[in-house]
């Protein structure tokens, strides 16, 4: 126990050390600067994240959705089928309603919050699609044609699918492929369960 109180003392006398120290730094004109740098630096990131998440509520609120089916999932208790739709060019995925808001990833948690007020509508292409592969591939279609319209960015859209799930590729060929779509390069979701008639 004599060893436990040492030991505690010891901690103790310690903290008080750095307790005054950091109380001598505060009265030093760098540390006074880089604090109040620390504290602008805090408040504009705050800003900056109530600021993308405005920006990112416009994008959804002015995008004339193009919707697939972004996820199928089947109740085998209840005997139903769930589809959640996703829009392939703003990203705009309503299965985040399906996920336990304390775990998304920032992003989502801005969709999830818009999706709790909104409803996603839009035209619906007939398509089960990964979205993260769908908005690449509307990106890259609107890269090589800005001015297109949706009829045809969708048919576009279609034929990209068609080749995907029609032509075998290797391995290495699936990876540049996903590069040039800007995805992961471990990105595998070619086959039939990611890309397939809805």
């Amino acid at each position: 126990m004599s060893k436990l109180k040492e030991e505690y003392d010891e901690v103790k006398k310690r903290s008080v050390n750095v307790v005054n120290e950091i109380k001598q730094l505060e009265n030093n004109d760098i540390v006074k600067r880089y604090l109040d740098l620390k504290k602008e630096c805090d408040r504009l990131y705050d800003k900056q994240i109530s600021l993308y998440s405005a920006i990112k509520h416009e994008e959804y609120d002015e995008c004339k959705h193009i919707l697939v089916y972004s996820k199928v999932d089947f109740d085998r208790y209840e005997g139903r089928t769930y589809r959640y739709r996703g829009c392939i060019k703003c990203g705009l995925d309503n299965s985040v309603l399906d996920e336990e808001n304390d775990y998304l990833l920032y992003s989502r948690k801005i969709m999830s919050n818009y999706l709790q007020k909104k409803h996603l509508e839009g035209i619906t292409i007939d398509v089960c699609c990964d979205i993260d592969l769908a908005t690449s591939i509307y990106s890259k279609i609107k890269e090589a044609h800005p001015n297109i319209d949706d009829k045809t960015a969708i048919k576009y859209f279609e034929i990209a699918l068609d080749n995907i799930r029609n032509i075998e590729v290797n391995d290495e060929r699936k990876v540049s492929r996903a590069k040039r779509l800007s995805l992961n390069p471990k990105f595998r979701k070619w086959n039939g369960n990611d890309i397939c008639n809805g």
